[in-house]
């Protein structure tokens, strides 16, 4: 029996709420949090009633947007109008042009047809396909991307407290957008983000590597299998 994957990232929820919430208190995910860094929600929610979180995803598939959904319901439950989420698909509306504004078109096509979905997750997933990936999200994606990020978040006038991806594309360029943002754009350097940045791996049986980041705050993935994936990319 599948999992759906929105109630996956659900029952996520039941301990990354307590990691998210304008509190600084932290418990482990009850599955696997896998830890890069700790982290306090950004200046603006530690003064203020209300926490704002930008939630990235993108409509290749089903299951993102449920789980981005699912949080967001979750928050919601568990503090009520404490917690304002701004959900983004942000290839659909912040891509530069064709093909990253159509991605769910394309991926719907790669899923009628099998061997063009193994031809690119394979070659994705290789140390060139990664290299390449990186380079041309970066050098296309970067302006229009940092838009997104930069906007106002829920009822506020200031970008988001905390950022959150369930897409395995929304990691390397958002960090470091997020980077250049809290540097005045300075550096895009990891070490010099401080807006807490949390992926939620919304896979179960296998996760493409591009999921996997070490510059994340906080990593939660669903099984024994992902954990090791995770911790293969170096995500401690």
């Amino acid at each position: 029996m599948t999992i759906p994957r929105y109630l996956t990232a659900a029952l996520w929820l039941l301990t990354a709420v307590a990691a998210f919430s304008p509190t600084t208190t932290t418990t482990r995910h009850p599955l696997h949090s896998v830890q890069s860094s700790s982290f306090k929600l950004a200046s603006a929610a530690a003064n203020e009633d209300v926490c704002t979180i930008q939630i990235l995803m993108s409509d290749t598939g089903g299951g993102h947007r449920a789980s981005a959904n699912a949080l967001r319901d979750a928050f919601d439950v568990l503090h009520p109008g404490k917690i304002q989420c701004d959900i983004v698909d942000i290839f659909t509306d912040y891509g530069p042009f064709w093909p990253f504004t159509d991605y769910p078109a394309i991926y719907k096509i790669m899923a009628e047809y099998s061997f063009l979905w193994d031809w690119f997750y394979h070659l994705g997933a290789s140390p060139f396909g990664l290299a390449v990936n990186e380079f041309l999200m970066e050098l296309f994606c970067f302006d229009s991307f940092q838009e997104c990020l930069a906007r106002p978040s829920g009822s506020t006038n200031h970008r988001a407290d905390m950022v959150i991806s369930v897409h395995p594309l929304c990691q390397d360029v958002p960090l470091k957008i997020l980077s250049s943002l809290d540097t005045n754009g300075q550096t895009r350097a990891p070490s010099a983000r401080t807006t807490p940045f949390v992926t939620v791996v919304t896979d179960l049986g296998g996760a493409h590597p591009t999921w996997f980041n070490k510059g994340v705050n906080k990593c939660f993935v669903p099984t024994d299998a992902l954990y090791q994936c995770a911790r293969d990319r170096n995500v401690q």
